[in-house]
């Protein structure tokens, strides 16, 4: 039963539920037509089989609690259920879908819980691959040397396919011509040793494709409130860093050998 606005009766609303907690209910009510027979249908029954009433399992609940050591137990009902909108607005999960599992008709209270989660910007910014933190890391996965387009075998050069937008004259790989890579082109290759970035490849296209490839994940993951256990998401801010650190590598390998020239 869920409170709305606007109404003074209780209203009883259908609920979803996991495939455990489907489990335990159905043993519970297997164990209560065991010990009362097969036609006994409420969930919650007092000694003799017979049905509690809402209050009565209040009381029941009440009793444990204080057992338990609480002694405000509307009290905590209250912060385990703003506990419940928190965590799902950590998580990235709708306000409307919030406002549904709470029983709510509005989703003021949800926007709130929204609007106060930090972590939803951080997930953000890791995705995007702007986390500092997560920048250091990318330094241990760097790509082979930095060469010039002009010494590569055109055959060897990378080309590939990001958010529909076809790049190349990024760099060029190091396996035998013939030889197939199991790996996507371009996603694959800023982690990978064979690679070999060009000096001015177009490294800075294929970052700017990246992200907004990983924009649009992100968007279609907050719809579906999923947005903190996203692996896509994961994969694309790996790569965004990498990317990243390969543009900074040719940055000073080109300052590096025009130094050099003078």
């Amino acid at each position: 039963m869920a409170k709305k606005v606007g109404q003074r009766k209780p209203e009883r609303r259908p609920r979803k539920i996991t495939s455990r907690l489907g489990v335990k209910i159905s043993r519970h009510i297997l164990e209560i037509q065991h010990r009362f027979g097969s036609g006994c249908e409420p969930l919650f029954v007092n000694p003799c089989g017979r049905r509690l009433s809402v209050s009565e399992i209040g009381s029941g609940l009440k009793h444990e609690l204080g057992e338990a050591g609480i002694d405000r137990p509307n009290q905590v009902s209250i912060l385990l259920r703003h506990h419940l909108g928190q965590s799902l607005a950590d998580q990235g999960t709708p306000a409307d879908m919030i406002a549904e599992l709470l029983g709510h008709n509005s989703t003021v209270a949800a926007r709130a819980y929204v609007t106060a989660t930090p972590n939803i910007a951080r997930i953000k910014e890791k995705a995007l691959g702007k986390s500092p933190a997560y920048q250091r890391i990318m330094r241990s996965l760097l790509t082979g040397k930095i060469v010039k387009r002009r010494d590569t075998a055109p055959e060897a050069a990378v080309r590939g396919v990001i958010d529909t937008q076809y790049i190349g004259d990024i760099g060029a790989c190091a396996l035998p011509v013939h030889t197939h890579c199991p790996y996507n082109p371009i996603y694959a290759c800023y982690t990978c040793k064979k690679f070999h970035p060009f000096a001015d490849g177009r490294h800075e296209q294929v970052k700017d494709a990246l992200q907004r490839e990983a924009q649009r994940f992100i968007d279609m993951a907050e719809q579906a409130g999923d947005l903190s256990q996203n692996r896509p998401l994961a994969q694309h801010q790996i790569t965004i860093l990498a990317v990243s650190t390969t543009i900074e590598r040719c940055r000073q390998h080109t300052e590096g050998a025009a130094d050099d020239a003078v």
